[in-house]
């Protein structure tokens, strides 16, 4: 297999993902071999031609000869460009398949991790080692590996014009594959530092420049140019330390590929001036050498190239082998009503240094309210991410109708959850398609997805709030769009979690950014969802919105210190010296 053959030049251990990946391609790379194979026996007619017309047209002045070998190796030539042409294509299309098999496959790998550890590669880093990997595949890179193999032919060639022309072309390979195979140990750890510091460095960049705002307002704009520039510089460091190794033997494997070609002229001389090989041959001699060795520097050349591809590779074996089991197919259970039991939930900091929720427990009904109160870094955040899906707990159990959480299809169970985060986190995209979740790009008809969403924007209270915006609901978002105020995007996001009538919402500081307004329009939202059978956690800070809460819940240092009917929670709270109030946990609620 010339796809498994060529990765393994390279050392790189081929994840299983992107080994089907490869085999996918099979077709085009199979090609590839061949056309190779035609290209380098093709350039074999230069050589050919030159020792027919120094041997036997220039002696005899064979003009019709002449004509006749002229136009074959136009024909030869001819033959050979568009082999390489056509060959360049099957490159570039085999690229573009596994842009076709691999790249939904590692942005949903991405988009499903629901626990992101230090380390772990970034959306944005994975894509872009996933395109270095496919330029690899489509660039001189390929182009030289599907040569490399056809070296030997021109030495076999050398040594049928005079065995000593042979060794010399031998001892050039030789020297080529000694100095690249130093260049790779030499540069391997280079290219890595200078990779990991190069990716630093563009990360905190992006940050930056996304905080902008911020970094203005708060007087940090020429501290963080300054660290922006020796972050800059500690890339741009390792990079020059890494280029000046691979350029130094570059040059040395220049200098060599010259010297042997300028070598072989010389020897093929003295050969032709003892009587052993003809004067036709001294030119082939050099020609073919050359040939011989312009892969393998080419290989050297496009070195960077191809560490880079094996870095890209090994960062994306690592996402693709993590987690499985996340994409595996579920079993379709029927729609879920809305019953939720949260059971001894535990949650760790993404460093695992802190204990962020301790054995949280609780039950949420159909057509009930749970509020969720406690101090700051109580954990409340954490646990509204955790029972939305949006994040996975270390230990304990989250029950939708008595099933597990993880027994559901993800994207099954998360089109019947409402889901309102802090910061609201709004897409590039309008806001219809905002507020649709995006739902027609996955095939629901876009007069299905349009009545959805001027119904959940209706059921949310911002129905007339979109109208007025330039284009009504397909006003364009983003930073190249219309840049919303913090109570719009909230009453957008509002809109979202409410899209399609979900029976559980889980709404994280719902009215932290709405005025007076605001806050009845969505306590008029929250009864309609509670009288049509909604289950509906509120996490809160402002207790004006729980006035319909049926339960609360008092988070203290990441522990339930209070969890009841409300009334009783708050009568508690206003008489410090009473019982805690914590109700019995009902279990085993089925399907």
């Amino acid at each position: 297999m010339w796809e498994i053959v060529l990765m393994q030049i390279l050392s790189i251990a081929i994840p299983k993902a992107f080994e089907a990946a490869f085999l996918a391609c099979r077709r085009h790379l199979v090609s590839m071999a061949w056309f190779s194979a035609a290209i380098n026996v093709l350039y074999l007619a230069p050589t050919i031609y030159m020792m027919q017309v120094y041997d036997r047209v220039v002696p005899t002045s064979g003009t019709n000869t002449l004509i006749v070998l002229t136009l074959l190796i136009g024909l030869a030539i001819g033959t050979l460009t568009a082999l390489d042409a056509v060959r360049s294509r099957l490159m570039m299309r085999a690229s573009l398949r596994m842009n076709r098999l691999m790249s939904a496959r590692i942005l949903d790998q991405l988009m499903s991790r629901s626990r992101v550890k230090s380390g772990d590669p970034t959306t944005r880093q994975a894509m872009r080692e996933f395109d270095v990997l496919r330029s690899a595949m489509g660039g001189p890179a390929a182009t030289a590996l599907f040569d490399l193999p056809w070296t030997p032919l021109y030495l076999v060639v050398a040594t049928m014009i005079h065995p000593v022309l042979g060794l010399v072309v031998l001892a050039g390979i030789g020297i080529l594959i000694m100095l690249a195979v130093t260049n790779e140990k030499r540069t391997k750890g280079k290219s890595r530092e200078a990779h990991a510091a190069n990716a630093a460095a563009y990360i905190s960049h992006e940050a930056a420049l996304k905080n902008s705002d911020l970094i203005r307002a708060l007087g940090m704009r020429r501290a963080l140019v300054s660290r922006q520039i020796n972050e800059r510089q500690s890339g741009l460091k390792a990079t020059a330390d890494y280029q000046a190794v691979s350029g130094r033997y570059t040059a040395m494997v220049k200098f060599v590929r010259m010297f042997m070609q300028s070598l072989a002229l010389g020897v093929g001389a003295w050969l032709a001036i003892s009587g052993e090989i003809s004067i036709g041959a001294i030119i082939a001699a050099s020609v073919l050498l050359s040939r011989a060795l312009s892969p393998i520097e080419q290989v050297v050349g496009a070195w960077p190239t191809l560490l880079q591809a094996r870095i890209a590779v090994q960062t994306l074996e690592v996402l693709l082998t993590k987690d499985p089991q996340s994409l595996a197919p579920k079993t379709e259970l029927p729609s879920p009503e809305g019953h939720v039991e949260v059971i001894q939930l535990v949650a760790k900091s993404p460093e695992g240094t802190a204990i962020l929720l301790k054995n949280v427990s609780f039950n949420l009904e159909p057509g009930e309210i749970l509020g969720v109160i406690g101090p700051s870094g109580a954990g409340k955040s954490t646990l509204a991410r955790i029972v939305a899906g949006a994040a996975a707990p270390d230990l304990g159990e989250i029950r939708i109708d008595g099933a597990n959480f993880s027994a559901w299809d993800p994207e099954t169970i998360a089109a019947h959850i409402g889901y309102l985060p802090q910061d609201c986190a709004l897409l590039p995209g309008t806001i219809g398609e905002n507020i649709s979740r995006f739902s027609e790009a996955s095939g629901t008809s876009r007069r299905q997805v349009d009545r959805d969403v001027v119904n959940a924007a209706k059921n949310a209270g911002v129905h007339e709030m979109i109208l007025q915006f330039p284009d009504g609901y397909d006003t364009p978002l983003g930073e190249a769009g219309y840049l919303l105020s913090a109570g719009q995007a909230q009453r957008v996001a509002l809109a979202r979690a409410f899209y399609d009538d979900p029976v559980i919402l889980i709404l994280d500081e719902p009215n932290a950014a709405l005025d007076a307004s605001g806050e009845a329009i969505l306590s008029k939202a929250l009864s309609a969802a509670k009288d049509r059978g909604a289950a509906i956690m509120i996490v809160a800070h402002r207790a004006s919105i729980l006035a319909n809460a049926d339960m609360l819940l008092v988070l203290q240092d990441g522990g339930v210190a209070q969890y009841g009917p409300r009334d009783d929670v708050l009568q508690a709270l206003r008489e410090p010296g009473t019982s805690p109030v914590v109700v019995p946990i009902k279990k085993g609620v089925k399907i």
